[in-house]
Order: C-alpha cells, then sequence, then structure tokens
C-alpha cells in the first residue's frame, strides 16, 4: 500500500517536472488577464481592446512560443510543426482571453432596451384551431 503511494507521487512529481513550458505559459496567461482586467476596469471600447490586444504581452508571447518550439522539436518534431504548435497555442490563449473581454463587458443600452416596435399577434395565432 506504502509502495504504490510513493509509486503515484514519484509520478506526478516526475510529470510536473517535465512541463517545460508551464512557467512561461503561466506567465503570459497572467499577463493577458491583467490587461484584459485594466481594459474592463477602465471602460475600454470593444474597438480599442481589439486595437491594442495583439501587442500586448510581446514578451512573454515569444518566451512561450520558444518554450513549446523546445518542447516539440526535443520531442523529434520537426522545426516548421514546432512553430505551427505554438503558434496555436498561442493564438488560443489570445483567444480565450479576448472572449473573456466580451464576455464580461456590459450589454449596450441598444441590446439591454427592449424593442418598441414589436409586433401584434396576427388572428391566426391568436385564434384557436377548428374542431
Amino acid at each position: 500500500m506504502i509502495s504504490s503511494l510513493l509509486a503515484l507521487a514519484l509520478a506526478a512529481t516526475t510529470a510536473q517536472a517535465s512541463d517545460t513550458t508551464r512557467a512561461a505559459r503561466e506567465a503570459f496567461a497572467a499577463c493577458l488577464r491583467g490587461y484584459v482586467d485594466s481594459s474592463l476596469e477602465s471602460g475600454a471600447t470593444a474597438e480599442a481592446f481589439a486595437a491594442a490586444y495583439p501587442q500586448q504581452c510581446a514578451a512573454q508571447e515569444s518566451a512561450l512560443r520558444e518554450a513549446v518550439i523546445r518542447r516539440e522539436i526535443s520531442a523529434r518534431m520537426s522545426r516548421s510543426d514546432a512553430e505551427e504548435a505554438a503558434s496555436m497555442e498561442v493564438e488560443d490563449s489570445r483567444l480565450n482571453f479576448s472572449e473573456y473581454f466580451a464576455m464580461s463587458m456590459p450589454p449596450t443600452e441598444a441590446a439591454a432596451a427592449p424593442t418598441e416596435t414589436a409586433e401584434a399577434p396576427t388572428e391566426a395565432a391568436t385564434t384557436p384551431p377548428p374542431e
């Protein structure tokens, strides 16, 4: 029993130690989260956010790209495939945080206001069907 617990603990420690991209991924996510949160707090418009967002966290993005490329090449992936994997990981992170920004924005007044030109129900909709 004790030996199986030790084996599980050792396996978990090995798995954590072998994740060479974790620190870079977490730094990139923290930077993006910080930018999104500050944009929300300052009341940035969707247009202003979209214009400035691609330039944010460039150093962290570069570090993540390099870490992913090193990991993939060490797993015998070609350089072009490793670069594609890094690009996909960066794009996924950016997409997740841009969606977080979009979902966290307050609804616009136009979308929140009820429509005043609601059509009256037609006679067919209000008349019960014949028996």
